[in-house]
């Protein structure tokens, strides 16, 4: 197989697992809490300092993925990922369990730029198609995982068990990420011009850096936080709060897979401002409804609208601006990161004061300021193209 088929195959994988081991958490988390005895500001920082420690990986990664390449890089991330899980799944107390979290996040950092800058390196044609291709294994994986931890949690002292399974199934895709990294240091793959490392000075850039943060902040931060929504606002179940995830990520897998096939012909920037309405018209629905069908199908909109989001910014970037993709992509991700820190920070000292519904509040007014940056980004794109007709 030529290097671009097992590429996206390996790296399909590793997103899968992501999805699985992030949301295993999620959906655990609940019964993690009660076992942990954390409390809600304990809780977002076990969601948020992660984030810090990814901004960190994010530099290490562009300087492993610059001298060295991006696969050995990316190989090196899926590695540390996998030593996290195990390290998380053997955890009994609260300082243990953050430092998973901890290297988690380090692991997820050097990983995320890894394969986003692979996909560069390999110059492919529909960049917007092959990352929400890529990134759709994600969502599937946020799926498979919700349903098994609500399967798992017969008490909250089981939550352990789904983490283990994905440390099993994590060291089989380690050991891939090395067989792709030893077929790519013998097949030669499209060059690219080595530059400075220098940042755009264009007014789009920084606008999708900004978009950037807030969608990661709010995508990780509904994910992270709607089981214990469920569970403590809507007076659901523990299971089937931790199945909530699973529909949210299913509206994610179906999005991304509808958003590779037609992002690449309707158009980047305009695929932004649909999905950020249709994540507005989800959240809403989800927050007001007390119905249970409601509040269902408005989690699997809200699903739809955050699914292209994400590769769909980064597509912009990887297309735009190759010539200074370490630089570029570096601070994508790093944006992203401090979007997680400052949503998961705010929802739990917000929750812990007053009540988790307001906290809740802080992912929905960002949504709502993304989709001004996205309706910014795509007004400047029309005005750009008008301006090379002319």
């Amino acid at each position: 197989m030529k290097l671009r088929s097992v590429f996206v195959a390996a790296s399909s994988l590793v997103y899968f697992m992501i999805g699985f081991t992030a949301q295993s958490i999620n959906s655990a988390l609940p019964a993690i809490a009660v076992e942990l005895e954390m409390s809600h500001d304990m809780t977002g920082l076990v969601l948020g300092l992660p984030s810090f420690v990814y901004q960190i990986a994010v530099l290490i990664a562009a300087v492993i993925s610059r001298k060295f390449g991006p696969f050995l890089a990316a190989a090196t991330g899926i590695t540390c990922i996998t030593f996290s899980v195990v390290f998380m799944a053997l955890s009994r107390t609260y300082s243990t369990f953050l430092t998973g979290r901890l290297m988690f996040g380090l692991g997820l950092g050097i990983t995320e730029i890894s394969i986003a800058l692979c996909v560069s390196h390999l110059a492919f044609e529909k960049t917007g198609g092959v990352l929400n291709l890529v990134y759709s294994f994600f969502a599937l994986g946020s799926i498979v995982a919700p349903v098994f931890v609500s399967l798992a949690l017969s008490d909250t002292s089981k939550w352990p068990i789904p983490i283990f399974v994905a440390s099993a199934l994590f060291f089989f895709i380690s050991l891939l990420s090395w067989i792709v990294w030893k077929k790519s240091s013998v097949e030669s793959s499209p060059s690219v011009e080595r530059r400075r490392p220098a940042l755009p000075k264009d007014a789009v850039f920084w606008l999708i850096t900004v978009g950037g943060l807030m969608y990661v902040g709010y995508e990780m931060g509904l994910f992270s936080w709607l089981s214990t929504f469920i569970y403590e606002e809507k007076s659901a179940s523990l299971r089937v709060a931790s199945l909530m995830p699973s529909l949210l990520a299913f509206g994610l897998f179906v999005g991304r897979i509808i958003t590779g096939f037609v992002v690449d012909k309707v158009g980047l920037q305009r695929t932004l401002v649909v999905l950020g309405l249709i994540s507005s018209v989800g959240f809403s629905l989800s927050f007001l409804t007390a119905n249970p069908i409601v509040l269902a199908l408005g989690v699997f909109t809200t699903g739809l609208g955050f699914s292209g989001t994400f590769p769909t910014l980064q597509a912009i970037m990887v297309s735009g601006y190759r010539e200074n993709r370490e630089a570029v992509l570096s601070i994508f991700a790093a944006s992203g990161s401090v979007g997680v820190v400052i949503t998961n920070l705010l929802v739990g000292r917000i929750s812990e004061s007053t009540n988790l519904k307001l906290g809740m509040l802080v992912i929905g007014s960002q949504i709502l300021a993304a989709l001004a940056v996205f309706i910014t980004i795509s007004l400047l794109h029309r005005k750009r193209l008008r301006k090379g007709l002319n």
